[in-house]
């Protein structure tokens, strides 16, 4: 038995008979939501300050860099730099990325390390690592090398270890062997930077359920938590049904990946992003069809994960993205309406963290975006907020000062 779940075993967090399969005990007292297809309308927020900017073609993820002058955006074979010193940002150069390391959906999430080194892009089997300097300047030599994974070609994010050692890929989509289920890859990137990616730097894997996309690390690094839109065996579409976010021991997963789970908790139907609290107390997770915004109890998630749901709050349609502002008081969804129901709309919901964890009513209202907003990105001066439209070919910036 690994210390992972015999952790989990004693806290209580795992009922199943095996590890890689446990799943959280009953409910807690605010109830899990179910499917749903509209969400109803809000009101539009007055005096916000926004501005947009085409790009050639359907932008997905982002990355400020660590001074904030630039920024970084994913463009089908091609790393967008972006001048963040106007707004909204505009497009500055393309960095061309290794066509050896895309898969058939392009470069997706992008993550700059804490050191603000490297940029890692990931996509197909892995992830791109750029030097950030290097491409920010246009110069020749930015893409360094590949990470490359043995599971699957559907790589959509990639979140770094606190200590930048390790890479943690999600593979959204498993074969059909292997029921669907997505994973998690593990990459020791410090090692294939140390030695210029001669030789393997591949850990192994964390499978869970199907269509894993999110992850996040807790605020004392001790755990990664990660969202499967489905549950495994589960014969839903690929629009609805009901998933969970997945607590994970972040050194088992460094270590022995395979046998790093610790509990598996229901998250509505279609969990797709999560994002952990500026306190590290709570963790907080768009399910998109659900149309909801749940927060969970980060401690409650550790010790006893069936009573860790705090909050559900319903958003607009088909939330993705998420993102704090104003020190945490403030999360703001991306509601992509992605599958175009009926009487929806797009735009950006702005939710008061308190009166959600209160009880109270906390949505203040939306901003209005173009067609699929999809991902943020927080400039590090906090003023500037950064979405991708990726059906309408362009990014949108909010001034954060003018949000309520």
């Amino acid at each position: 038995m690994s210390a992972a779940y015999a952790l989990a075993a004693t806290c209580g967090l795992a009922t199943a008979s095996a590890p890689g399969t446990s799943t959280a005990s009953a409910a807690g007292t605010v109830p899990v939501p179910g499917c749903e297809s509209t969400a109803p309308g809000q009101r539009v927020l007055a005096g916000v300050r926004t501005a947009r900017t085409a790009v050639p073609t359907a932008p997905l993820g982002l990355a400020y860099a660590a001074k904030g002058d630039i920024a970084f955006t994913a463009l089908g074979t091609d790393l967008g730099v972006l001048d963040a010193a106007s707004f909204p940002p505009r497009l500055r150069h393309r960095v061309g990325l290794s066509l050896a390391g895309l898969g058939p959906s392009g470069a997706n999430g992008v993550t700059l390390t804490h050191d603000g080194r490297h940029l890692l892009v990931a996509s197909g089997r892995g992830a791109i690592v750029v030097d950030a300097a290097k491409a920010a300047a246009g110069q020749a030599g930015a893409v360094v090398g590949t990470l490359t994974g043995t599971f699957r070609n559907s790589a959509v994010q990639v979140t770094v270890s606190p200590d930048d050692r390790y890479a943690f890929v999600s593979q959204e989509y498993g074969d059909f062997w292997g029921g669907g289920r997505g994973a998690i890859e593990v990459f020791d990137l410090r090692a294939a930077l140390t030695h210029k990616f001669r030789g393997s730097a591949y850990v192994g894997r964390l499978v869970l359920g199907k269509s894993v996309v999110g992850t996040a690390v807790s605020a004392d690094g001790r755990m990664l938590y990660a969202t499967s839109q489905r549950r495994p065996g589960s014969s839903d579409s690929y629009r609805t049904g009901p998933g969970y976010l997945s607590v994970i021991d972040l050194h088992t997963l460094e270590t022995d990946p395979a046998r790093a789970l610790l509990a598996n908790v229901p998250a509505g139907c279609n969990p797709v992003r999560v994002a952990v609290a500026p306190d590290g107390r709570t963790v907080w997770v768009t399910a998109r069809q659900s149309n909801a915004l749940l927060a969970f109890d980060a401690a409650g998630l550790a010790f006893d994960p069936g009573h860790a749901l705090l909050a559900s709050v319903r958003v607009g349609t088909a939330p993705v993205g998420l993102v704090f502002n104003r020190t945490g008081s403030r999360i703001i969804t991306a509601d992509s309406d992605r599958f175009d129901a009926p009487d929806a709309t797009t735009g950006l919901t702005v939710v008061d963290t308190r009166a959600a964890l209160q009880g109270r009513t906390a949505v203040l209202g939306r901003v209005p975006t173009g067609a699929f907003p999809r991902e943020f990105a927080l400039s590090p001066d906090g003023t500037t907020l950064l979405v991708s439209d990726f059906g309408s070919r362009q990014l949108q910036a909010t001034g954060t000062a003018t949000l309520p």
